[in-house]
């Protein structure tokens, strides 16, 4: 009869020393998961106010006040602009052979 009793006791230790590490298992599991949500949720907000300040900084009314008051560009004038046969055209490979061996000779 005390056999019983004690293996009884044994196995009821057991069990609960088992179930206690079980428990804390998952606690230290369930601390990891709020830790990686509330990771997730800082690295969202923190995308949120990126793309708001992208949105911010490529706005194209303040991309021309920059290059008006930075770049002083102005439009270019007709004098400025040339027909195309003024544009020398691009040379041939054959031709560009025949000027190389000129140089060299």
């Amino acid at each position: 009869m005390i056999k019983l009793v004690f293996t009884i006791c044994l196995v009821l230790g057991g069990s609960g020393a088992v179930l206690y590490m079980s428990k804390q298992t998952v606690d230290a599991r369930y601390d990891e998961l709020r830790s990686l949500k509330n990771k997730i949720s800082k690295a969202e907000e923190r995308a949120a106010i990126l793309e708001a300040e992208w949105a911010y900084v490529t706005r194209p009314d303040r991309i021309l006040t920059l290059s008006d008051r930075l770049l002083s560009m102005r439009p270019i004038t007709a004098d400025r602009i040339l027909p195309l046969e003024a544009i020398p055209m691009r040379r041939t490979e054959p031709e560009v052979k025949a000027a190389q061996t000129e140089v060299v000779q």
